[in-house]
């Protein structure tokens, strides 16, 4: 049991790399993704220049495995989340 734990792990850790790779950006959106979150941000944002300079903010929303590939989903609010799950 503990071996097939230690390989899963493995294979999970040698799996995020990629996955930091995609782009998720959909228009009017920018997308980063950090620790296997999606953060999303309207796309010139000064939400999104705060968190480029400064990284996580201090207050967010979250959506847990609403994102693609199930991944949770993170936004300074709500709105933002909603408007990026309907948009294609």
């Amino acid at each position: 049991m503990l071996r097939k734990l230690v390989m899963a792990t493995t294979l999970t850790m040698l799996a995020l790399p990629a996955m930091a790779d995609a782009n998720f950006n959909k228009a009017g959106f920018e997308t980063h993704v950090e620790n296997g979150r999606l953060w999303v941000f309207k796309a010139d944002s000064a939400e999104l220049a705060a968190f480029k300079a400064q990284g996580e903010p201090a207050v967010f929303v979250s959506r847990i495995g609403d994102g693609p590939e199930g991944m949770t989903l993170r936004g300074n609010n709500n709105d933002v989340l909603e408007a990026y799950i309907s948009s294609k």
